[in-house]
């Protein structure tokens, strides 16, 4: 069971009444929206009330067409290892970029904790002055 429009096997299946044709559901959809309702494999007109769903059990999904061979199978996952290599890298410049934010974060705070601390001491020492200047008068 394969989609009439993208060639693989459909999450959400549905046939079409009129020519037979499988698809699946959210690619149906677009297209008929997209050519004002005609089937994008005969080009007669179909409207979504002509499709109707294929009760299939997705558990048991076959093979793509790409894994049934021993080299296809090979190809296939070299390209996920390679697709796995290219996002741990992304993830850890992603990840270096934000130690770098924290640590900048960070001084800044340590700096700004620092600022008001010297300014509480010498508040509190000119309020220390000017209460020892009062009680002197």
């Amino acid at each position: 069971m394969y989609c009439a429009i993208s060639g693989e096997v459909p999450q959400e299946p549905v046939v079409s009444r009129k020519s037979g044709h499988l698809f699946e559901r959210r690619l149906i959809s677009k297209s008929l929206a997209a050519s004002d309702g005609v089937c994008p494999v005969t080009g007669e007109p179909l409207a979504a009330d002509d499709l109707l769903p294929v009760a299939a059990d997705l558990a048991v999904r076959p093979r793509p067409l790409a894994a049934t061979s021993l080299p296809a199978m090979l190809a296939l996952f070299q390209n996920e290892w390679d697709d796995l290599v290219v996002e741990a890298h992304a993830t850890k410049q992603q990840l270096h970029a934000t130690r770098k934010e924290l640590s900048h974060a960070l001084y800044q705070h340590d700096a700004a904790c620092r600022v008001i601390a010297r300014l509480v001491k010498e508040r509190d020492d000119a309020r220390a002055a000017a209460a020892a200047g009062t009680g002197a008068v």
